[in-house]
């Protein structure tokens, strides 16, 4: 059995260690300690001692949207790793869509906006004419809105199909079930009927947010919602729709149908066969538990301008992609460089980590942005602290041409 051995158990606390914060106390000491803890963790698997702690949450906004986060302890982190890594990724990803990109090897925020891209030329290569239609999808209150009951069917349904052994997968689905009992909201301090509500109707993020922790009595809970931050919830968060995936793409016959966890599009050339798609959606959605955004939620031309995952694109009439950075990122990031600037000057923050932060940003957004902007933003840089971001050696290799447009400004510009 995978969960008792120690080669397995080892290599998992090796990677919670590598993707944890260095810095922390707690990580240190099971690197130090690793040894020591992984035989106290295979002693607590084998004797069936071992049961999922709620771990830590703390309360993240990014974007104007404030949420909760959960910081597992060490030794769930390792065990989630073992689950999530042996058991659930290999049973549930031969399962996905092609074209589901978040979480997954090989994939990610990238792949799935190049993907975007490509069905937009390809609906050209094959009509000729930018003249066409594309929806444009969203979940209301995604993660907090997963029904463990219909989620659990969802995940057993995968695991029976698995060619694992048993003990392996009834060892799986006893943890799992222990994770969904951390993931359970107190609703102690609500009725009955309006628990029963909650159910079938959409629940906040935030519902027990600067309550206070004396109504939280643990006398009534609600079977619903998974932790942002908990390695289980990313295989949750992409196969749980999974109907909807297999519908536009098999039934409806969709090509240019992507999904990225909560945002999906679905590219056609008349509106109505993505009306049709969308109603068929909202039926699908309504059993399994997930509220699609309606107010988010549109169908608009390929040739007008529209936005998906922080990018706004449109298709031109000789087939060109027109792809912009939306603008509001880079006002975001010209407001952090000035707060960076009074952490500085108040001793809270370095010189080289605020370089790092900002390095990170445009080498990731660069080939979104204008030359303008790329200009711009740098010289907000420079002006602030003084120098030019320092590269090094293999850095000035691969980021020659970014590093000419930070410190160049074009010639045709007034």
């Amino acid at each position: 059995m995978i969960f008792h051995d120690a080669n397995v158990i080892y290599e998992a606390m090796r990677l919670a260690i590598k993707s944890g914060d260095c810095d922390r106390y707690v990580t240190q000491l099971y690197q130090v300690n690793h040894l020591l803890y992984t035989a106290m963790l295979q002693k607590s698997l084998k004797n069936g001692t071992y049961k999922p702690a709620p771990g830590n949450k703390f309360v993240l906004k990014e974007r104007g949207k404030t949420r909760f986060v959960t910081n597992n302890s060490m030794a769930d982190k390792v065990v989630n790793h073992i689950i999530c890594d042996n058991i659930l990724t290999p049973c549930l990803d031969k399962y996905l869509i092609h074209d589901n990109g978040a979480s997954r090897k090989g994939k990610g925020v990238s792949f799935h906006r190049e993907r975007f891209e490509k069905h937009l030329r390809d609906y050209y290569k094959k009509y000729k004419t930018n003249d066409g239609y594309i929806l444009l999808g969203d979940f209301s209150g995604y993660y907090a809105n997963i029904r463990h009951d219909i989620c659990s069917k969802v995940l057993a349904h995968f695991l029976k199909r698995s060619d694992f052994p048993i003990e392996d997968l009834k060892m799986a689905w006893k943890i799992l079930i222990g994770i969904f009992e951390t993931f359970r909201v107190d609703v102690s301090r609500f009725s009955d009927e309006e628990i029963r509500a909650m159910y079938t109707g959409k629940v906040d993020a935030m519902l027990n947010f600067g309550v206070d922790e004396n109504l939280l009595t643990g006398e009534k809970f609600l079977n619903k919602g998974v932790d942002i931050g908990n390695q289980a919830s990313q295989n949750i968060g992409i196969v749980f729709p999974y109907r909807l995936d297999n519908y536009a793409k098999i039934v409806a016959g969709i090509h240019g149908y992507g999904r990225y966890t909560d945002d999906f599009y679905a590219i056609a050339d008349n509106r109505e066969r993505l009306n049709n798609l969308l109603e068929n959606f909202k039926a699908i959605a309504e059993n399994f538990g997930i509220i699609i955004n309606e107010r988010k939620t549109r169908i608009v031309k390929l040739s007008s301008f529209y936005r998906h995952l922080q990018n706004g694109y449109s298709l031109t009439d000789t087939g060109r992609v027109i792809r912009k950075i939306n603008q509001k990122s880079i006002t975001r990031e010209r407001r952090k460089l000035k707060a960076y600037k009074r952490l500085l000057d108040a001793g809270k923050i370095t010189l080289d980590e605020i370089e790092n932060i900002f390095k990170s940003w445009i080498c990731g957004n660069y080939k979104r942005m204008s030359h303008r902007q790329i200009y711009n933003i740098s010289q907000l840089y420079i002006s602030l602290f003084g120098r030019k971001p320092k590269w090094q050696k293999k850095q000035r290799k691969t980021r020659s041409r970014l590093r000419w447009l930070m410190e160049h400004s074009s010639p045709t510009w007034n």
